[in-house]
């Protein structure tokens, strides 16, 4: 997407607090970014259609799955409606780890790649836990930075607010469900084979959206 060549390009001739504190409408307000921007924003709607094929196949719903899906559309749309400039990062990194695991979703489908391909759903999981982490570092940052009147940051206190509790909040329920699913799992012996014998059945099972 271009989103992520966008950042990439804020933060090689601008630095980072342009990237996370700048101008919204300076950052993503027109051109590609701001199409790619709203393409996010509608993408959250049409993810809905995941737990509809959950509940359609009578497979249980887990607590991580409707809370991200019950949360991030009410947090995109308002991000898209106030002050975000951390959007871009939301954006961009939502985007790197989508194409992955969606990809990793498509090769399941594969029966000759299914049971090797089900091998790297932990590292998957490792990258939505990353983005967690990074989108926490970011949201850091735009709060020091705009609490300080000396540096300033063009984001609405509130979304900022509700940016980090979901933030925080993602990352605990993903940490939780890697320790449970691999750690928990390996530790019992087989590690990755485990992970892929116990999922080969249910690949959306071994990785979760991201929001």
């Amino acid at each position: 997407a271009v989103c992520v060549p966008h950042l990439y390009g804020v933060l090689r001739d601008h630095g980072f607090w342009q990237s996370a504190c700048a101008d919204v409408y300076d950052l993503a307000g027109y051109g590609a970014p701001a199409l790619w921007a709203s393409l996010f924003t509608w993408s959250k709607l049409f993810e809905l259609f995941d737990t509809l094929l959950l509940i359609l196949k009578k497979r249980p719903v887990i607590t991580l799955h409707w809370f991200h899906h019950a949360s991030v559309i009410g947090f995109a749309w308002s991000a898209w409606v106030y002050e975000t400039p951390c959007a871009l990062w939301y954006g961009a990194m939502n985007y790197s780890v989508h194409a992955v695991m969606y990809s990793y979703f498509c090769l399941t489908g594969v029966p000759s790649l299914r049971r090797t391909v089900l091998r790297a759903a932990p590292f998957i999981t490792a990258m939505q836990i990353s983005q967690f982490a990074m989108g926490t570092v970011v949201n850091g940052f735009a709060g020091v930075a705009w609490a300080m009147p000396s540096v300033g940051c063009a984001i609405h206190p509130v979304i900022l607010q509700i940016a980090a509790a979901l933030y925080l909040a993602y990352g605990a329920l993903f940490v939780q469900l890697f320790v449970n699913r691999y750690l928990r799992k390996g530790s019992r012996g087989g590690g990755a084979t485990a992970v892929a014998d116990g999922d080969r059945h249910d690949p959306n099972a071994a990785v979760l959206k991201a929001v």
